[in-house]
């Protein structure tokens, strides 16, 4: 029950990492806002999350597009008009932006760039920004960013998306930086970095026979393939105060990639 009496929003929270984590924010006594982009389906995942949460009546859907300002406006002023505060930012909505052109840097396409830069590093500074003037005034507030691996080191021939990497990477570096700024107005901001998993995202690579044999070196440690619930893990920690004295940190949960 970490987070009884905390609002938490989840950008994202309607499948993978995002859901798995609205499911546990809701076990331990969160209100939660989950976010998608169609109501139909922001419904009907926080109707799924509502069954096993402690306080099914606080499971709240806003439905609205991550890279639109007045769409992120309006999630944060329908989050404090029902419930006066924002404790929590989990940001998981991103693409993989390969079936937009995105590639290695020679073949990538400039719309393939602007796609991905827009769903994976506009729309982390405009949940943030938001997010950030309620904190400020409320002088609290834990942010947790999800990046990956693939913004903190070089990938090789399965995994080379210039794009993407470029836009984990800045997530990365705008959370550090911000961490160190909003540090003064008791304000945490995290990252957390998975590896591959199996989630709907990445249904490329898990069903790639290649891909899977190459994991075994790539992520070293048993079962060479992650979940959203290791992750979602990470994201709870980070955001709790069991993480008070962290800021700044940008957490691998990849089975080991970054160590080697």
């Amino acid at each position: 029950m970490r987070f009884e009496d905390k609002v938490v929003v989840i950008i994202g929270g309607t499948s993978g990492i995002g859901l798995e984590s609205a499911y546990q924010f809701a076990a331990e006594g969160a209100s939660v806002v989950m976010t998608g982009r169609t109501q139909e389906k922001t419904e009907e995942k926080a109707r799924e999350v509502r069954q096993k949460a402690v306080h099914p009546n606080r499971i709240v859907p806003i439905w609205g597009d991550a890279t639109k300002s007045e769409d992120v406006q309006s999630i944060f002023d329908q989050t404090v008009q029902l419930f006066g505060k924002v404790d929590i930012l989990v940001h998981v909505a991103g693409i993989s932006g390969r079936k937009f052109g995105d590639g290695p840097l020679d073949e990538c396409t400039e719309n393939g760039w602007d796609v991905v830069m827009e769903s994976n590093l506009k729309s982390v500074y405009l949940t943030n920004n938001k997010a950030l003037r309620i904190m400020k005034e409320q002088n609290f507030g834990s942010i947790v960013n999800i990046s990956s691996i693939l913004g903190m080191v070089g990938a090789r021939e399965h995994f080379v998306t210039h794009a993407y990497a470029a836009s984990r990477g800045a997530v990365i570096q705008l959370s550090r930086s911000a961490a160190v700024y909003y540090s003064k107005n008791n304000i945490r901001i995290n990252v957390v970095c998975p590896g591959l998993l199996d989630t709907p995202m990445s249904q490329r690579a898990i069903n790639d026979h290649e891909i899977r044999e190459a994991l075994t070196s790539l992520q070293p440690l048993s079962p060479h393939i992650g979940y959203p619930d290791d992750v979602a893990q990470a994201i709870l920690f980070l955001a709790s105060d069991d993480a008070k004295f962290m800021t700044g940190v940008a957490l691998p949960v990849d089975g080991g990639w970054t160590a080697q």
